[in-house]
């Protein structure tokens, strides 16, 4: 069973694969975030940082946009006004990502009656992660 408080990121795609290659271990925003535990990635359709795949060493063929691609677990939030770098452990890169998911500007989102698809989507995500921890 998916847990209720499961939440999603949506992050420009070379960062997303960085964080669940296990190649970047924090994200930067301007607000601090009281979630722990596990979070799921997803791979936002911006191309405005793709010039980052080249510094990450990672083949941009293999970047889906509009999908859960992964997991982490957030573990802590350190920082001060507008600078907080989320802590990031335990990365995980789904071997199917889950495609055709509409992720959100908020920094966290979750399931939403507006968006059905992401009932099915979060607990597909949280079968896979079940499997590997």
């Amino acid at each position: 069973m998916t847990p209720t408080d499961l939440r999603a990121i949506s992050i420009h795609a070379p960062f997303a694969y960085a964080i669940c290659m296990g190649l970047k271990d924090e994200e930067y925003r301007t607000q601090p975030t009281k979630i722990r535990g596990w979070i799921l990635i997803h791979s936002s359709q911006s191309k405005a940082s793709d010039q980052y795949f080249t510094d990450y060493g990672i083949d941009i063929a293999i970047a889906k946009r509009g999908a859960i691609i992964g997991a982490c677990k957030l573990t802590d939030c350190i920082g001060s006004h507008r600078d907080y770098a989320y802590c990031l452990e335990s990365p995980i890169l789904f071997d199917k990502p889950i495609e055709g998911i509409r992720g959100q500007q908020s920094i966290f989102w979750g399931i939403s009656d507006k968006f059905p698809e992401r009932q099915e989507a979060f607990k597909l995500a949280w079968g896979m992660i079940s499997s590997l921890s």
